[in-house]
């Protein structure tokens, strides 16, 4: 009887521990579900992209600041730094300026995919179907309605360049404006104030400074390839011109952005990259008058043509050499013929 008993009493508990276990295990995976679940949910809502239209003077402007103008696909908000936008996994902006390289920089390091829009008048396009005044609250809503093909992907590694070259850039060009300047009041006063020895100091840190935008971009493809092309060891005003201009836009684009587009532009045009190009094109004109070895193609412009109307020829090969440099980077080919006129 005892032992009959005894049987019964562990049957009933291995029953009961059996059911236990079934049941602990059915909860588990519910519980698993809805943790996986709950994971998914958070991350859609993490996962998100935003909308700006970007501002030059968000954090400082000599006159007046504008904030960046955000869409979020609900609502547009205002921020004064790229970088206090928070969990997005996407940010789109429609003009990438020099003084938000480091903004968006940093936004890349965080693991933030940052797309620049490839033509700004896809924007005026909207505009006029929308039926939707200029604005930046608008341009940054128009933004979102752009295709994924529309924007380019921007990196660590060309934005570091950007961040690096640009307070190089900007001494460069500051110094060049003095030299000029003292110069002219050299040359208009006939009296040299004793300026020269000053002159000759900045020309002497011109060029350090030239050595050194150079060797950064020396293993840059584009400059690379462009500087074959133009049949050129190294240029500085070429250096400057492979990061500043935006060598995705087309030729026409370009040519627009530079005053090249006659009877359009009526002198609005970036005339800072205007002056690099035209330097570069000087640089040229004057080699070949030296008789420096220069591509055949240059030679015959340069004989042919008056200083001007060569220079001018010059400039508009060389903005020629810079984009198909970019598209056969970009494109992976091989470019063996230096370009004719």
């Amino acid at each position: 009887m005892k032992t009959e008993k005894s049987c019964t009493e562990t049957l009933r508990r291995s029953l009961t521990g059996y059911l236990m276990l079934r049941w602990w295990k059915m909860k588990s995976s519910v519980l698993a579900e809805v943790v996986e679940f709950r994971t998914e949910e958070e991350l859609k809502e993490m996962a998100r992209a935003v909308y700006v239209d970007t501002s030059p003077t968000a954090i400082n402007g000599k006159r007046k600041k504008k904030p960046h103008y955000v869409y979020d696909g609900e609502k547009v908000f205002e921020v004064n730094k790229l970088t206090n936008l928070k969990d997005v996994d996407e940010v789109h902006i429609d003009t990438l300026f020099p003084e938000i390289y480091e903004e968006v920089l940093e936004l890349l390091k965080r693991g933030v995919k940052v797309y620049l829009l490839k033509d700004i008048r896809m924007l005026k396009k909207l505009r006029m179907e929308n039926n939707m005044k200029k604005s930046d609250e608008n341009d940054a809503v128009l933004l979102s309605k752009i295709s994924k093909d529309g924007f380019r992907l921007l990196t660590i590694q060309e934005t570091e360049k950007k961040v690096k070259l640009r307070p190089l850039i900007n001494r460069h060009e500051l110094l060049s404006k003095r030299i000029k300047t003292l110069k002219q009041w050299i040359n208009r006063d006939g009296y040299d104030y004793k300026l020269k020895d000053s002159i000759r100091l900045m020309e002497k840190d011109k060029k350090d400074v030239a050595k050194k935008i150079i060797k950064i971009l020396s293993n840059d493809t584009i400059y690379r390839e462009a500087c074959r092309m133009l049949g050129v060891k190294d240029s500085v005003e070429l250096a400057i011109l492979t990061v500043e201009l935006p060598l995705h836009l087309p030729i026409t684009r370009l040519k627009g952005l530079l005053g090249y587009t006659p009877d359009k532009n009526k002198g609005r045009y970036d005339h800072k990259l205007r002056g690099h190009i035209t330097n570069f094109a000087v640089s040229l004109y004057m080699n070949t008058k030296r008789h420096v070895n220069v591509l055949d193609n240059v030679v015959e412009i340069v004989d042919r043509l008056p200083m001007e109307k060569a220079i001018y020829k010059l400039e508009l090969m060389a903005l020629k050499a810079l984009r198909i440099a970019y598209i056969l980077t970009t494109s992976n080919q091989t470019f063996n013929n230096p370009i004719g006129r």
